[in-house]
């Protein structure tokens, strides 16, 4: 296979992965997330209380989407 070949196949794939990422978002933005795992996570002991975090990891194990929120 010659380089032209090879990358003709790398974008014709990476083409049809863009697209699939697409409908993916597409898909996860329909879904009403109905059954969300949520995760409690935290960055606390710091030398300055006021830098400690706290935030919610989400997950939709229909649709896989994945996105945290600040507390």
């Amino acid at each position: 296979m010659t380089p032209m070949q090879v990358r003709r196949r790398r974008v014709n794939i990476e083409k049809k992965l863009a697209e699939l990422e697409q409908r993916l978002a597409q898909l996860q933005e329909t879904c009403t997330h109905p059954l969300v795992d949520k995760k409690f996570g935290a960055n606390t002991g710091n030398y300055d209380p006021s830098a400690d975090s706290y935030w919610i990891n989400w997950r939709c194990p229909d649709c896989n989407k994945r996105w945290r929120t600040d507390q």
